[in-house]
């Protein structure tokens, strides 16, 4: 079962339709009991949305290059969508 703090790891995934039906359906369940992630998923999605009409003319250059190393930075790391995988094959992989 998934916990909450699950869950933002998860969201580019989830709303893009890119998790496997297994973690999708443990996600949607999480969703359903608790309404303070569902509000989280929901104010990802404005932002999303949001952030989608941006060009990058809009973003300060400063700005630009924090996210791009952030960015960067996180996908260096394996993700909670391994771990999650991981976990529910049984197998523990590395911490």
């Amino acid at each position: 079962m998934l916990r909450c703090r699950d869950i933002g790891n998860l969201l580019h995934d989830y709303l893009e339709g890119g998790l496997e039906p297994a973690v999708r359906e443990q996600l949607d369940e999480h969703l359903a009991d608790c309404p303070g992630c569902l509000g989280f998923v929901n104010t990802y999605r404005h932002t999303v949305s949001v952030a989608r009409d941006l060009r990058c003319e809009d973003i300060p250059p400063e700005l630009q290059s924090k996210l791009r190393s952030f960015i960067k930075q996180k996908l260096d790391h394996p993700s909670i969508l391994t771990r999650i995988r991981r976990r529910l094959r049984g197998s523990p992989g590395p911490k």
